[in-house]
């Protein structure tokens, strides 16, 4: 599952150069052009959420390449991996920081303006304690995203800060984004709303740049498990 890859121009590809040597100094990383003889676009999926980002197969029979696509030195795909997805999940959770936002947002000033019984449904504490649930898990993923983005190039200690803060955000949005389409009742099902729309692409944020059990996985690892 490549994101952008039938439409890409350019395909970061990690290939083995040492097989005796495994994941750690037998992976390089190179930088492959559209058009390269064997290198292209297979087919593209359809999926639940995240449409305006296209998802493809890419494919590769006999590439051959010249020395200046190699990205980095020989050996030293691994590395460059590992930083890259320290950089890319403190990046995707920043931005779920900003939607878990909207969406308290939206849940507020429902609840504030919606009325049964002669009140607004924020005076029923069925509402108001998932709405101040929703703040906690907002406000503990904001400071989770700040620290890891804080020792991006500090520490080699980074992906296990990321892999935090990618695994409790990305779990903290869907929690969010179903909070708030209960909160909205029927009007949270309705695509005029956008609720319906911010949960099918959430719940692809467990997925991407390393599923929740790789995350855990990684924090495992780094206690010594």
């Amino acid at each position: 599952f490549s994101s952008n890859g039938p439409v890409a121009d350019l395909a970061l590809i990690y290939a083995a150069t040492d097989k005796d040597k495994g994941y750690r100094g037998g992976i390089s990383a190179f930088l492959v052009e559209k058009g390269t003889p064997g290198f292209r676009s297979g087919q593209r999926f359809e999926k639940m959420g995240l449409r305006t980002c296209s998802i493809g197969e890419l494919l590769l029979e006999d590439v051959r390449v010249n020395a200046d696509a190699l990205l980095g030195e020989v050996g030293a795909g691994a590395v460059i991996f590992s930083e890259s997805m320290a950089w890319e999940r403190i990046c995707l959770v920043a931005s779920h920081v900003g939607t878990m936002a909207r969406l308290l947002d939206q849940a507020v000033e429902y609840a504030r303006t919606r009325k049964t019984a002669g009140q607004p449904i924020g005076k029923l504490q069925a509402i108001s304690h998932r709405i101040a649930d929703m703040k906690v898990r907002l406000e503990a993923s904001r400071l989770l995203v700040y620290k890891a983005a804080s020792q991006i190039g500090e520490t080699w200690e980074i992906d296990r800060e990321a892999a935090i803060a990618k695994l409790h955000t990305s779990e903290a949005l869907i929690k969010t984004a179903m909070d708030t389409m209960q909160i909205l009742g029927g009007y949270g099902f309705m695509v005029d709303y956008g609720v319906e729309r911010t949960l099918r692409d959430a719940m692809a944020s467990t997925i991407y740049s390393g599923t929740s059990e790789v995350q855990r996985n990684i924090i495992a690892r780094w206690l010594g498990l």
